[in-house]
């Protein structure tokens, strides 16, 4: 099993973060101080709890009716695009 120091140098490998020596005893002990509140956490009995969507319990009133409106046509849509495949839009792959 592999220490917390190992384990941590893993992963801000993986999160392209280079961890000093000096960085991480402070690291270390700020993981050790996260892991015991989750540790508190997951003591918290949450039988009969639904899990919410969005944090509030009050619906939100503000907010229009989402009905279209000005609505082109997939030509006048497709019109000006550069790159066209099967009636979509063709970009760039940005992700890797």
């Amino acid at each position: 099993m592999e220490s917390k120091e190992e384990m941590l140098k893993k992963l801000g490998l993986k999160t392209m973060f280079n961890i000093s020596d000096q960085e991480m005893s402070e690291l270390v002990e700020e993981y050790d101080i996260f892991m015991n509140h989750v540790a508190v956490l997951e003591k918290i009995d949450t039988t009969g709890v639904e899990p919410l969507a969005y944090p509030y319990e009050i619906e939100t009133s503000f907010l229009r009716e989402d009905n279209p409106v000005d609505v082109i046509s997939l030509e006048d849509a497709l019109a000006n695009a550069k790159n066209v495949q099967e009636n979509q839009i063709k970009v760039p792959k940005v992700v890797g």
